[in-house]
């Protein structure tokens, strides 16, 4: 698989050369040195590597669709840290019951989701997001999946003995070359 930068690359040069297609354009914003240092302080030393570098050396990436309308957006480090703390606050609007059991389903999702660091919309009219997953990783990195605004049952996914994960991925560049793929049209994210 090619790596990601080198995929929005040739994209780039793709829509200099065709028309009709259902991007528009494809950038990369360069991230602040601070506001960098600030999430990693925040966060420690947990992120992806391949993530860090990335946008480190090339940025945040984003893709606007043919009407000028955001298809993906990376999110800025400061954006990052704000909806990882929405993460963590996340199930206490959230409406579960009064029961005991129902209570414990609760204190699980929480558990879960301030595991959670939204990186990407999915889409931002609802927040949801691709999220990194600091509870489950292998030697490419973190989980990474898409978390919707309106997902209740991470908790009883996610803390399974053996939780299914052939959707998803622990790539960040497979992640970037899905996002990609989604945006032209060629096939949804994941396998």
């Amino acid at each position: 698989m090619p790596r990601a930068i080198d995929a929005i690359e040739a994209l780039k040069e793709r829509l200099g050369r065709e028309k009709g297609l259902p991007l528009q354009a494809v950038r990369l914003t360069p991230v602040d040195a601070k506001e960098l240092h600030i999430l990693e302080s925040a966060l420690g030393k947990v992120l992806p590597e391949s993530y860090l570098q990335f946008i480190t050396r090339h940025g945040l990436f984003s893709a606007t669709d043919a009407h000028g309308g955001e298809l993906a957006r990376m999110l800025s480090p400061a954006e990052v840290l704000e909806r990882h703390a929405w993460q963590k606050q996340f199930m206490e609007g959230g409406s579960f019951g009064d029961e005991e059991e129902d209570l414990e389903a609760a204190r699980r999702e929480a558990a879960v989701r301030a595991r959670l660091v939204p990186f990407q919309y999915v889409s931002r009219y609802v927040s949801d997001f691709y999220c990194f997953d600091m509870g489950l990783r292998r030697a490419e990195g973190l989980l990474i999946f898409q978390a919707y605004h309106d997902d209740f049952d991470l908790a009883s996914w996610l803390l399974a003995e053996s939780p299914d994960v052939s959707a998803c991925t622990f790539d960040f560049d497979e992640h970037l070359t899905w996002v990609l793929r989604e945006c032209l049209n060629e096939g949804k994210w994941g396998r």
